[in-house]
């Protein structure tokens, strides 16, 4: 999962209309903060996953059955995520 092709789904069906637009509401950082990404060739960082996870989860999803894929992935990656920055602070 890409946050590319979680942007692409949501711009498909009308869940946000640019860039800045899902920076801001979605990921809830700077309007400029996905299409940084984008150009560094960068993931978001596990706050930011968890911040969009946490939105998605807020809605319905039946109706968007792409999203409703994308959010079990975002959980899965956010597991993923925290189990390994756990495994990387031990002592």
């Amino acid at each position: 999962m890409k946050i590319k092709e979680i942007y692409e789904a949501m711009r498909a069906d009308g869940l946000t209309s640019s860039q800045m637009e899902f920076s801001r509401i979605w990921l809830g950082r700077s309007a400029r903060y996905y299409s940084h990404l984008i150009a560094v060739g960068r993931e978001p960082g596990l706050a930011t996953l968890c911040g969009i996870s946490w939105r998605l989860n807020r809605m319905q999803l039946k109706g968007y059955p792409v999203l409703l894929e994308f959010q079990q992935q975002l959980a899965n990656e956010i597991e993923r995520r925290a189990i390994t920055d756990i495994r990387g602070h031990r002592s």
